[in-house]
């Protein structure tokens, strides 16, 4: 080592050795951790005929951290529903914001109670996710789990849908829509629908997809009218074209398939 360094050297460890910490580094605050956690209840059975069904969701445990922790408890409706007896490789995937919660904790036992209100309809699977914050912004620990809503049917869905108006057979590229507007009821509720579509009648074959979704064909958001559009152009024969259109509830249970015709002239 050159003879010019020593000093410089030496002083920087004198300093160093009356320091407690290395001089321009903090100490860092304790990022929040689970000792215990658990997230309850693993499945809810609505036994009654009730409409809603409240679950006692609770997140308790103990919780290590310096200061108050941010503790956000998310919840979230996410299924897949897969329908290939009735639609050769159809599923239906959700994944729906419940609810989010979010409050401060104080380090040491905790509990965290979430209830949710769910429509019967709705059951499947409920994902919840824990996630914590220290009072340095710093994130800490987190916690996932799955619960299960179950109830049991009172019933398949119905449809009912009117014929519609006959149109004239369009010339040229001219394309002419046909409306069908199908009303959908459940007596497990509106939300235990899944899935609304067309086939070819006796179950020749899937058509199309309604939407209950205020865009497009539809006029208006969640009134149980699914509705679509078939557009017709000049290749379509005159004469008198026949479907039906079958409803699935989240169990994989179909209703009766409604007959829907319409006149090409």
């Amino acid at each position: 080592m050159p003879v010019a360094l020593r000093p410089v050297v030496a002083l920087l460890a004198l300093t160093l050795a009356g320091c407690d910490a290395a001089p321009g580094f903090d100490d860092e605050t304790r990022r929040p951790s689970f000792a215990e956690a658990e997230i309850t209840p693993v499945t809810f059975d609505l036994e009654s005929a009730d409409a809603t069904a409240t679950v006692p969701l609770a997140v308790t445990g103990v919780l290590e951290a310096e200061g108050a922790v941010e503790l956000l408890v998310v919840v979230r409706y996410a299924e897949t529903i897969a329908y290939n007896a009735l639609v050769d490789g159809r599923t239906v995937n959700t994944d729906t914001l419940v609810t989010e919660v979010a409050l401060e904790v104080e380090p040491g036992p905790f509990r965290v109670d979430v209830p949710l209100t769910l429509p019967r309809g709705a059951t499947g699977d409920y994902t919840v996710r824990v996630s914590t914050e220290g009072a340095d912004g710093r994130a800490g620990d987190q916690l996932v789990s799955v619960f299960q809503f179950s109830a049991p049917s009172l019933g398949p869905p119905s449809v009912t849908v009117a014929d519609a108006a006959a149109v004239d057979r369009p010339t040229g590229d001219t394309i002419r829509t046909v409306p069908i507007a199908a009303t959908v009821t459940d007596p497990d509720g509106r939300e235990n629908i899944a899935l609304v579509f067309a086939q070819v009648p006796d179950g020749g074959g899937f058509i199309g997809e309604l939407f209950d979704s205020g865009g497009d064909s539809d006029t208006l958001l969640g009134d149980g009218v699914y509705s679509a559009a078939v557009r017709v152009d000049s290749s379509f024969v005159p004469g008198t074209y026949a479907l039906e259109v079958v409803a699935v509830d989240r169990a994989g249970t179909a209703s009766d398939p409604a007959p829907f015709t319409f006149t090409v002239r």
